[in-house]
């Protein structure tokens, strides 16, 4: 088939678009990150030794390998347990990336993955595999929509607070105090990041770290032109020449519809009170346009 794997860039630069597209698959974080962690298994299989390289060691970094720091979740053995957690972190993580957008949510992974890794570091503790990162995502996505029904209608929260008690008590039981900070803090600054990207509006109790914002450039409008007719009165004889802005529907259109997405995965329910707004303001407008 004729530009099945023809390599394009997104016609608009929205947010939620994606980085680039091969074919018809839209080529976003998450899927370069889940691709990258399945590609490690073939890797592993040709030369177990190969993924020693990326893994996070310690005293490599602090010798000035400082790689790691981003590469240890791409590190993975074939292994059942570890293609689940690919295969939740693709699923979670696109809904998480279709709600921050692309830029910041890579900012949410750098963050959970160099945070932890660098209190690894400092701890010497040895860490590589997805599910390090699979974790934090998990508990962001519960934390933004807790009443999400998983296997055999149990609400997600039930589940985040089984599966993260369980690993807990591994960790304590082991006795692996260093792994259980690092553990935990990987959840923590998945938490924080997510409350100071915008989301998270049902936990108003988690801090909101203000953001540095980009200062906006202004654009220099160029100066009328004018010139005078016979009758003495000024005429432009060149721009900026007035426009009336037209009104594009396309945007409350794909907002909308992401919105309708979450509302088929959680249902009404799991909408903040803010996308409810956006939700019957976006549809107010369409409808008007519609008239």
């Amino acid at each position: 088939m004729p530009g099945r794997y023809r390599f394009s860039m997104p016609s608009s630069r929205d947010r939620t678009d994606p980085w680039f597209r091969l074919g018809s698959i839209d080529v976003t974080s998450t899927i370069i990150v889940a691709f990258l962690c399945v590609v490690s298994y073939f890797v592993y299989a040709a030369n177990p030794a190969a993924l020693l390289h990326i893994d996070l060691f310690p005293f490599d970094v602090k010798r000035g390998q400082v790689w790691r720091l981003v590469t240890w979740p791409l590190s993975n053995q074939p292994d059942i347990w570890g293609a689940i957690s690919i295969a939740i972190f693709w699923y979670l993580g696109s809904q998480i990336e279709a709600r921050l957008g692309r830029v910041r949510y890579l900012w949410l992974l750098l963050l959970i993955t160099i945070g932890p890794g660098a209190l690894a570091t400092a701890l010497n503790v040895g860490v590589a595999g997805v599910r390090w990162i699979e974790i934090p995502i998990f508990v962001v996505f519960v934390c933004e929509n807790p009443r999400a029904r998983f296997f055999f209608g149990v609400q997600a929260w039930v589940l985040a607070l089984v599966i993260v008690g369980i690993d807990i008590l591994q960790l304590i039981g082991g006795r692996s105090a260093e792994v259980l900070l690092v553990y935990i803090s990987s959840i923590v600054i998945g938490v924080l990041a997510a409350r100071s990207f915008g989301m998270l509006d049902e936990l108003p109790w988690v801090p909101r770290i203000k953001m540095r914002k980009r200062p906006n450039r202004r654009r220099v409008e160029p100066t009328p032109s004018f010139t005078k007719n016979k009758g003495g009165r000024p005429v432009v004889v060149e721009g900026p020449w007035p426009t009336t802005p037209v009104y594009k529907p396309m945007q409350d259109q794909a907002e909308v519809d992401q919105i309708l997405d979450k509302i088929a995965l959680v249902g009404m329910d799991g909408l903040t009170s803010d996308e409810k707004r956006r939700l019957n303001e976006a549809s107010k407008r369409l409808r008007k346009q519609g008239n």
